[in-house]
């Protein structure tokens, strides 16, 4: 069961990345730009143990660090794309998979979670006016919308 949970969990995250409809959130003063993957925001089914008939989504984001000499080797992280799990209702997040890549789009590092059950105590809180919080509000407005329309 645990081999299946990881491996539907990197095949979502391989196939969002894949989708490629990325739009750009925000960038942070160090200059990392931080973007969503308009086509992977989903409703999940993923149950959260301790609370009950919240409708959750999932979503990829992707941050994009900035150029410089040291970004350009097969060694450091170029860009990093995440899968999240959020609670629109109370603004936090969950990360439930990253993959680290170089400039060559070589694989570094990567994760994905092994927990079978979550509660709302592995969630995040975002703070407002952060980075964190941009990307949850922007996923779960357009979100919102794509239910409008369907």
């Amino acid at each position: 069961m645990k081999r299946l949970s990881v491996l539907l969990a990197g095949s979502a995250l391989a196939l969002s990345a894949q989708a490629m409809n990325w739009s750009e959130v925000s960038k942070s003063s160090s200059g990392s730009v931080f973007s969503l993957d308009l086509d992977s925001i989903e409703s999940s089914d993923i149950s959260i143990i301790d609370e009950k008939r919240v409708e959750n989504i999932m979503v990829s984001i992707r941050r994009t660090y900035p150029t410089s000499k040291k970004n350009t080797d097969d060694s450091n992280v170029n860009y990093s794309d995440q899968q999240l799990l959020i609670s629109c209702k109370d603004a936090s997040y969950y990360r439930r998979a990253y993959v680290d890549y170089a400039a060559n789009d070589k694989v570094l590092k990567s994760w994905q979670s092994d927990k079978p059950i979550l509660t709302t105590k592995d969630f995040k809180i975002t703070t407002p006016k952060t980075v964190g919080r941009t990307l949850v509000e922007q996923s779960c407005k357009r979100y919102e919308q794509a239910k409008k329309v369907a």
